[in-house]
């Protein structure tokens, strides 16, 4: 059997990781910047559209039924 170098695997160097991208860092900073963002409009746009407790809400007596 004729045995050749390239069949075996060469375990004698590790390679080495490049580390993270710097895209990788400002997306990551855009998506935070994005969820305070939205949490921020959450919060701010909460008391839209409610009526509580102010006249104009409906007042309908729940302890007498109609007859």
């Amino acid at each position: 059997m004729i045995e050749s170098p390239q069949e075996y695997l060469d375990f004698s160097k590790v390679p080495e990781s490049q580390g993270l991208p710097k895209s990788l860092f400002a997306v990551g900073f855009v998506g935070l910047i994005c969820i305070f963002i939205i949490g921020g409009l959450t919060v701010g746009m909460a008391g839209f559209g409610h009526v509580w407790p102010a006249p104009q809400s409906m007042r309908v007596n729940l302890g007498q039924l109609p007859k």
